[in-house]
């Protein structure tokens, strides 16, 4: 019946278009004709939420189960339980057959502790306590959109499978008849569009065949809960067909359904590949991209779907970059992610200061990405306060510099370190790729300096933004408009400060422009970047 959907949709697709119209079609050379809308070029800042059964283990979470899971603090080193992501939570809480103690996850004791042995509380037992009667579609969009966010991506289904709306292909496991029976992703989707916010999907389901451990006597190897727990991998390791349509079945649902500017999908599409050199899910990628992007034209709607770790080339979509920083300005447009709480709700594991994330939106958007920043919600629905202070805080400060990040454009150079920094870049090597392009930019993590400089400009190129990342402690110099520098032929009019009226104190000289900080910071938390504004005569 799925499958027989999805057959529908690529035929509505392809037979309805004109003969002048462009039909994608799945392949490396025909996605690869694909234009990432100037939308998604302006936007520079969407956010998403994790929020889902995963979510329910936070009710008991505190700085020492955050240690436990994670073997730090006082269990560093201690060989109780093996390390693992706090968040996964459905992967990690059954136990692995025939391990001592000291080899089973974590999750799996903290399980046993919270709720019981998981062989009579499962994960499908969690559901039920994923209330959301705190849940505020409406607050939350509100509240993002006054932040300055300009695409918002509700959750739609996580690796374990459990839908957050009213899904015809998962249609016992979702949000609509359990939990909290409510079409939480539509919800969300309608309350941003009121508001003429571009709306999203997350979708994390692409590995969900081979989550869950399919431990004998367990409820993820009992065939009647297949729909939660997923299929299991097939001979060689390799994900059944049946798996395989249902990814696609889910995708080509949501796609109708919502008719959603972007799609966000996590790495799961690299696995296959990396643990077993199949192409099985990326040949099923490309023909859930295609029918995104045909049924989109139909719907009139100009799409972006993302990919991690390379299970595409940067030609048929936009590549995302989790957590990560590029280490150079990049000729294509890509996006990462990161979080302000942690991935899923997990009180006590940490609340990332203001500044931080302040800065890795700066250094991307020099660099010509977007950042897609995360909410971690409660079972009840709720957001957290450490959450809704940074959305008051990332406000205050779009609302002071946002025209030197949206709309705007990469200059010359993505910026140029400060006096006495280092770069201290480390690329990411810990997760495999697909195809390991060799043109794309190197990703990985970086120091942000709080007296580098990042470089945007507007479209016009009348216009050039200086960015230091921290209210300046001295009187500096902007060393790229320099004598030889990739400024040099640039004629400077005026240079002033974002946030403030009064006159700032600037000249060129042969070593750049020189600026006299002024007297009073713009913000009171002086860790946050700052804008000056070069006027192009």
């Amino acid at each position: 019946m799925n499958r027989l959907i999805f057959a529908i949709l690529i035929g509505i697709a392809t037979t309805s278009l004109g003969a002048s119209s462009t039909v994608y079609e799945p392949t490396r050379e025909s996605l690869s004709n694909y234009e990432v809308p100037e939308w998604y070029r302006d936007a520079k800042i969407g956010f998403f939420y994790h929020w889902g059964p995963g979510s329910v283990p936070g009710l008991h979470f505190n700085k020492d189960e955050v240690d436990f899971c994670q073997q730090n603090g006082k269990y560093k080193d201690s060989g109780l339980a093996k390390k693992n992501p706090v968040g996964q939570w459905g992967a990690n809480m059954y136990p692995r057959p025939g391990k001592p103690d000291h080899e089973q996850n974590s999750n799996y004791f903290l399980h046993k502790k919270f709720f019981g042995d998981p062989k009579e509380f499962g994960y499908k037992e969690l559901i039920s306590l994923l209330t959301g009667e705190n849940f505020d579609p409406e607050e939350m969009v509100q509240l993002l959109d006054e932040a300055g966010v300009k695409y918002i991506v509700p959750m739609a289904v996580h690796h374990d499978g459990f839908a957050m709306w009213d899904s015809k292909v998962i249609d016992q496991y979702n949000a609509a008849k359990m939990g909290p029976k409510k079409n939480t992703t539509k919800l969300v989707v309608d309350a941003a569009r009121a508001r003429g916010i571009k709306v999203g999907v997350s979708t994390h389901v692409a590995r969900h065949s081979w989550y869950y451990p399919k431990t004998p006597g367990y409820d993820v190897s009992d065939p009647q809960y297949v729909q939660l727990y997923g299929e299991g991998l097939g001979k060689g390791g390799i994900p059944k067909p049946a798996a395989v349509r249902k990814w696609e079945d889910t995708l080509a649902e949501l796609v109708e359904f919502f008719h959603p500017d972007y799609i966000f999908v996590d790495g799961g599409t690299a696995d296959t590949f990396c643990m077993k050199g199949s192409y099985v899910v990326n040949d099923a990628f490309r023909r859930v991209v295609a029918n995104y992007y045909n049924r989109s034209r139909e719907f009139g709607v100009e799409p972006v779907i993302t990919f991690k770790r390379e299970s595409l080339y940067k030609e048929e979509a936009v590549p995302d970059y989790e957590a990560g920083y590029l280490f150079d300005k990049a000729p294509y447009v890509w996006q990462t992610h990161a979080n302000t709480c942690g991935w899923f709700y997990r009180p006590g594991q940490w609340v990332v200061p203001s500044h931080v994330n302040f800065r890795k939106i700066i250094d991307t958007v020099s660099k010509n990405g977007n950042m897609l920043l995360n909410l971690a919600i409660a079972p009840d629905g709720s957001i957290q306060e450490a959450e809704i202070q940074f959305l008051k805080d990332m406000a205050e400060w779009t609302g002071t510099l946002g025209e030197g990040i949206y709309a705007s454009r990469p200059w010359r150079v993505y910026g140029e370190l400060g006096s006495g920094s280092r770069l201290d870049a480390k690329e990411n090597t810990h997760k495999g790729k697909v195809y390991k392009d060799p043109e794309a930019i190197p990703a990985g993590r970086m120091n942000l300096n709080e007296n580098d400089i990042r470089y945007t400009r507007s479209k016009d190129e009348k216009t050039i933004y200086a960015t230091i990342l921290a209210w300046p402690k001295m009187d500096f110099t902007l060393t790229s408009f320099a004598e030889g520098g990739i400024g040099e032929d640039v004629e400077v009019g005026n240079v002033s400060l974002l946030g403030r009226d009064e006159k700032i104190d600037w000249k060129r000289t042969a070593k750049g422009i020189a600026i006299q900080v002024p007297s009073v910071p713009v913000f009171k938390d002086q860790n946050w970047p700052v804008m000056f504004k070069i006027d192009v005569k």
